[in-house]
């Protein structure tokens, strides 16, 4: 994808169409000329009154573009940056029914508008037609019509680079995208990008540190486990250090617990902590901020089989804590524990953030819009909570219940890995607590948006990689706080 700007509507390059945004029952802007006329056969027709995403082809010979798209942005008083993403996700799709491949966008004279429409462009826009006979063609080239848009623009293509990078990771076959290659496309991030640095650490290298629930998930599978470390120092003179843990399971059968037919569909999504982890450093490298980033991505298989880990059994954690296995479908808290552990002992960070898909009931809580919460830091959720409002990429802060401890108690062991179905995603936060000792902390249970069945807006269909513009903005944010201070 190329993205150029240019200040005025008679400099710009002839393109497949141009886009003129209207407010419902207003032009956005007012200095149109002769193209003004050219549009408004359909508004006088009522076929185009400017309500939010909705779109207008005209053709008229005095236009230099083989069409113009009109697009609605809603009321003048509503307008946000959301509302701009939803508007121009639709001229994404517009795009694909008239094969355009080039856009000249005259962008609404609004601060936050280049970002907005590039995040809704490049998302919706997104294709994922690796395994199709048929390709699709991508949109290639954008021109953004406004005076300093540039910088805004290109900050917002780099992180949905990223994005749609973590995209094609999560909807890649399970037999492709295994353990190992996310290990090798860890390796060629550090190659892309200098300031990144990669480790991967073998099977070996897991039972030498005792990452005994790592394991016994991984016990069962074809592929050995791997962790993997990325880090990105972009301020090595600081003492503050982010840790992004993220779940990697790169299919998840429910193991012994064998999921439906239906739960299993979608379960080569399960790594999308993972993905969503390598997003986000690869981004603060593209837009090399002044941040210092590490991910730790313990990944692996929960496979069925002769040598799956067994229900009832009991393993001991790197951290020494022994659990006791009442779900081998809860197998996601089991990797995350000990990576969670490994992270604050190696790595002592300032703060430590785990991504996952963890829970089934997080979605029948919240739906399909929001994110589940969880933190020992006041300070850490409310950050990450007005990033999410910031980006849309919302979270809602759920407690952590000291009486529903007593849920995790187990007679054979320090703790179990699961309780009842009952407040679910909560013990499953109160078990990951037990991993990250006195560290600012927060974990997010990203299942109910990670993987849609259905397009959403300018989400498309399958994998989201909700969250990786989230924790972008929160870095920025904490960035610029301690610039300031």
């Amino acid at each position: 994808m190329q993205i150029h700007t240019t200040a005025y509507l008679d400099k710009r390059e002839v393109s497949d169409a141009l886009v003129i945004a209207y407010y419902k029952g207003q032009l956005v802007r007012p200095d149109l000329g002769h193209l003004e006329t050219i549009c408004q056969a359909p508004i006088h027709a009522g076929d185009f009154t400017g309500g939010l995403g909705e779109l207008a082809c005209v053709w008229g010979a005095e236009v230099e573009e083989k069409r113009i798209f009109l697009l609605g942005l809603g009321p003048e008083e509503s307008c946000s940056p959301e509302k701009l993403r939803i508007a121009y996700g639709a001229v994404a799709k517009a795009c694909f029914k008239y094969k355009c491949k080039s856009l000249n966008i005259l962008l609404p004279e609004l601060e936050y508008a280049p970002k907005a429409v590039v995040e809704g462009l490049l998302s919706a826009g997104y294709i994922f037609d690796l395994y199709k006979s048929e390709k699709e063609e991508p949109l290639e080239d954008i021109t953004l019509i406004g005076k300093d848009a540039l910088k805004a623009a290109d900050r917002a293509l780099r992180v949905m680079t990223s994005v749609n990078r973590a995209r094609d990771l999560i909807n890649g076959n399970a037999d492709t995208v295994t353990p190992q290659f996310l290990a090798q496309y860890a390796k060629e991030l550090s190659q892309e990008f200098p300031r990144i640095t990669t480790e991967i650490k073998d099977k070996a290298w897991i039972q030498h540190e005792n990452m005994g629930l790592l394991l016994a998930v991984a016990q069962g599978a074809k592929y050995d486990p791997q962790c993997i470390i990325c880090s990105y120092k972009g301020r090595p003179v600081s003492d503050e250090h982010t840790v992004l843990v993220g779940k990697g399971i790169t299919y998840d059968t429910g193991g012994l617990k064998l999921k439906s037919i239906e739960g299993m569909l979608s379960m080569r999504s399960d790594m999308s902590g993972a993905a969503v982890c390598l997003a986000v450093i690869e981004a603060c490298a593209a837009l090399s901020m002044p941040v210092n980033v590490t991910c730790v991505l313990p990944t692996c298989e929960n496979a069925i089989g002769k040598d799956a880990y067994k229900l009832g059994d009991v393993y001991k954690s790197r951290a020494g804590i022994t659990v006791e296995i009442t779900n081998t479908d809860a197998e996601g808290r089991l990797i995350l524990a000990d990576a969670l552990s490994y992270a604050v002992d190696a790595y002592n960070p300032t703060q430590l953030i785990d991504v996952g898909t963890l829970t089934g009931s997080m979605e029948i809580a919240l739906g399909n819009s929001y994110m589940g919460l969880f933190s020992n830091s006041d300070f850490l959720a409310e950050a990450l909570t007005s990033s999410g409002l910031h980006t849309h990429e919302r979270l809602w802060r759920m407690p952590l219940c000291e009486e529903y401890r007593e849920q995790l108690k187990s007679d054979v062991a320090d703790c179990k890995n699961a309780a009842t179905p009952k407040a679910g995603s909560i013990i499953c936060a109160l078990f990951l607590e037990q991993f990250v000792q006195n560290v600012p902390w927060a974990h997010i249970d990203m299942a109910p948006v990670a993987f849609a069945k259905d397009a959403r807006g300018y989400l498309p269909k399958n994998g989201t990689a909700v969250g990786v513009r989230l924790l972008v903005d929160y870095l920025e944010k904490q960035q610029r706080e301690q610039h300031d201070n």
